[in-house]
């Protein structure tokens, strides 16, 4: 038969009720910092598995920490503070090395998305001057759908893109040359305010991006114009294709 002394069995259930409330307080850390830990698969730029690891690795090493000081016989903050420090240090560097992952996977699917457009606005102009050499090898005549969608008159990022080429196509044949923008709408009214306002804002907005592109100001107009018939007709496409349209005007030779 075993007799605990008084003492002894006062010291074995403050022990015991120690590692249970040890327990307790690691499973509530991991569980508020399993909130604090972004879970999804999409990347995110900016360091934030840096700091959620941080929180995440301080709180597991501050938990494991203070098992262990229980363990031990120590009291729980020392043990706490030791595990914390280590377990932040390593969560730290873990969620450093995630940001870096995300941040080179961000740049090589924006690199292959800029890859794409490039392409696109290649294959597009390569279709343009092929066009252009069978039905108006003198004119530079684009349809208005390549640049703006229905009534807008403002550029898409993949339209902006294509004009900014044209312009330093523009500009690498024709440095010394003015340009005019001009935009064409075919309407019933040649008098219309809106057919007119539709043409002027958006000659307006490609000699804009054609300054952004390089081009000087002072040689860049933008010319608004309003017709009663297609400005070009081609039997290959849509006959209503350029009752909206764009066309770039060299005026010097």
């Amino acid at each position: 038969m075993r007799i605990l002394l008084p003492g002894v069995w006062l010291s074995m259930n403050m022990s015991q009720s120690l590692r249970i409330s040890c327990g307790s307080i690691c499973a509530g850390i991991v569980l508020v910092a399993s909130g604090c830990f972004p879970t999804e698969g999409v990347p995110v730029p900016g360091p934030d598995k840096q700091a959620a690891g941080t929180i995440y690795g301080a709180s597991l090493g501050a938990g494991a920490g203070a098992v262990t000081g229980a363990q031990l016989g120590s009291n729980l903050g020392p043990g706490a503070w030791i595990g914390a420090g280590l377990g932040g240090a390593y969560g730290m560097m873990s969620g450093l090395g995630v940001d870096l992952l995300e941040e080179d996977q961000l740049r090589r699917e924006e690199e292959a998305a800029r890859a794409e457009e490039l392409l696109w606005v290649q294959h597009i102009l390569a279709e343009h001057y092929e066009r252009r050499l069978e039905l108006h090898p003198n004119r530079d005549i684009y349809p208005a759908d390549l640049f703006f969608r229905a009534d807008e008159v403002t550029l898409t990022e993949s339209s902006a893109l294509l004009a900014r080429e044209i312009a330093r196509l523009t500009k690498r044949r024709m440095p010394w040359s003015r340009i005019v923008v001009a935009a064409y709408v075919t309407a019933r009214d040649r008098d219309s305010d809106y057919a007119s306002y539709l043409t002027q804002r958006r000659a307006e907005e490609l000699a804009r991006e054609f300054v952004r592109a390089g081009l000087e100001a002072r040689r860049i107009a933008a010319q608004s114009v309003v017709l009663s018939e297609p400005i070009l007709v081609d039997p290959y496409d849509r006959p209503d294709r350029y009752r909206q349209a764009i066309e770039i005007i060299a005026l010097d030779y």
